[in-house]
């Protein structure tokens, strides 16, 4: 014993803090679990079969449920993709980490060079990284500058675009080379380079890979009309009963209408509006969901048939999800003004299995946030005492080992001017002043939210209780520095910058400052 404590007192710091975090977690006589956390872009989980959709075929994704924990009410923070992945990694609200919308493409190379949007916090990788962890990202990044591997991931496979013009044609960045693929799907070519790195593993650390898919989007122009991949032929021409019918939302019409609207956006309003109702895109998105599943299926086997399998804490999840068709709307929750916050965009699949150590074919219907996940990792990993300074994310360890009780009675999300607390019964919508009006959903009594009640004075009592604790919610973790609705600003782009000029000064606008990187 005494020969071992000398060996220790001679360790770097790190390796010291590694092995503490090592033996008070799974125990000397275990292996700590890798970790393979695939995130899908855009997916509502209303499209999987695991959460009841009729039309999509997601047999890989559904088996994934079967042999672990699905959880009903799971909900992104946000209805874009940059601010929901920011959260993912820090714990945050968008109010505090100051990502409030997706990073402009467009605005790339004017932001400085080696900007991370979330480097100053601590971040899921970094805090792995440091506890003896090879971390590993393969997919899509946007949360700044895409050249070089950020927050702590060691191994770096990604594109320079957020938005996805084309499945087929990118620019790849693999660690330290650049290069094109066109001969691939973008889906497949991320599926290929995770199996590679599985079966390239050598072993001696716990990996934690992060494989996130640029799929199955449900934007334009990638997801208009017919698909190029090889599961579109088995939809098209198909009824197809999970996706509504609907009028155009009178919203979307009224901003084509309005000479306010920049040009940018009316394209994209008209491009939506095509989607709307037309057969040849609804097997075009039945498609690309069933295409993300086939490559779930192959990493998985990969996991099986490198025997990493049973010691392998797998994570699937969405960034957010996207209408199709629901309340006459298709893309994200911003094409309204204000934002549309209904259940499809902001309820996502989470599933999670670790093979004898988590219950199979289990379900949870507990409100879980996005703050939640990273918490409940390190958690999961006997790293509990690590903290997400303020993060409003609480472990929910205790569901995974099959154990009784809640996490939440609300959870909060938030769209620039729109800030919503989601209850067991209600969703009440608050807007920025001179924005929008209120809303509130009886989700009993109206599942589907086809009733705004907030002027009805029989919930009086409920309008009342949830804005005061809404309220108090955001004064808790807003930070004043990226709180929108106190005059703050936000990081890279957001959806309608006049909007805050017109009531912050016409010098608010958006900055990329590079600030000092977390380290612990």
């Amino acid at each position: 014993m005494n020969k071992l404590f000398n060996v220790i007192n001679k360790l770097p710091l790190l390796c010291l803090l590694a092995f503490c975090a090592w033996s008070n977690g799974a125990g000397a006589d275990e292996q700590r679990p890798n970790i393979l956390f695939i995130l899908t872009d855009n997916q509502a989980a209303s499209l999987l079969g695991a959460y009841g959709n009729p039309d999509i075929r997601t047999p890989n994704i559904d088996r994934l449920a079967a042999e672990g924990i699905t959880f009903t009410r799971a909900y992104a923070v946000n209805g874009m993709c940059s601010p929901t992945r920011a959260t993912l990694m820090t714990g945050l609200m968008p109010s505090q980490h100051g990502i409030h919308s997706w990073l402009d493409d467009e605005l790339l190379d004017q932001w400085p060079e080696s900007w991370s949007a979330v480097a100053e916090f601590r971040t899921l990788p970094l805090t792995l990284k440091n506890r003896g962890y090879r971390t590993a990202m393969i997919g899509k990044w946007h949360l700044g500058q895409p050249w070089k591997a950020s927050i702590g991931y060691q191994y770096w496979v990604t594109f320079p675009d957020g938005h996805t013009i084309d499945f087929w044609d990118n620019t790849i960045i693999d660690n330290d080379e650049t290069y094109p693929v066109k001969d691939r799907h973008i889906v497949d070519f991320f599926t290929d380079k995770a199996v590679e790195y599985l079966q390239d593993y050598s072993g001696e650390e716990p990996f934690y890979l992060q494989l996130n898919y640029d799929g199955p989007y449900t934007n334009p122009p990638t997801n208009y009309g017919p698909a190029r991949n090889r599961f579109y032929k088995d939809y098209a021409g198909k009824e197809f009963r999970s996706f509504p019918r609907t009028a155009y939302n009178e919203n979307l019409v009224q901003q084509l209408l309005s000479e306010d609207t920049n040009p940018f956006l009316r394209g994209k309003l008209r491009e939506g509006l095509a989607m709307h109702n037309d057969p040849a895109t609804m097997a075009n998105v039945a498609s690309q969901n069933t295409l993300v599943d086939d490559g779930v299926g192959k990493v998985l086997a990969a996991l099986k048939e490198t025997g990493l399998d049973q010691n392998t804490l797998v994570i699937f999840s969405s960034d957010q999800g996207n209408f199709y068709g629901q309340h006459g709307l298709w893309q994200h929750t911003v094409v309204t003004t204000p934002a549309s916050m209904y259940e499809t965009a902001m309820n996502i699949p989470l599933i999670i299995r670790h093979p004898d150590k988590i219950g199979a074919g289990r379900t949870s219907d507990m409100l879980v946030g996005q703050y939640d996940i990273p918490v409940t990792i390190l958690d999961y990993l006997g790293m509990g005492d690590v903290q997400f300074d303020n993060s409003p994310g609480k472990s929910f360890r205790h569901a995974l080992a099959g154990e009784s009780g809640g996490l939440h009675d609300a959870v909060f999300f938030e769209q620039e001017e729109t800030r919503v607390i989601r209850t067991g019964n209600y969703s009440y919508w608050k807007r920025l002043r001179s924005t929008g009006g209120p809303a509130l959903y009886d989700m009993k009594a109206d599942p589907d939210q086809n009733r705004n009640v907030v002027d009805d004075p029989a919930y009086r009592e409920v309008v009342a209780e949830l804005d005061a604790r809404l309220t108090a919610f955001f004064a808790d973790y807003a930070d004043a520095k990226y709180d929108l609705w106190r005059g703050g600003g936000a990081k890279g782009s957001v959806d309608r910058p006049e909007r805050y000029k017109r009531l912050y000064g016409p010098d608010w606008t958006p900055e990329t400052e590079i600030k000092p990187e977390f380290s612990e």
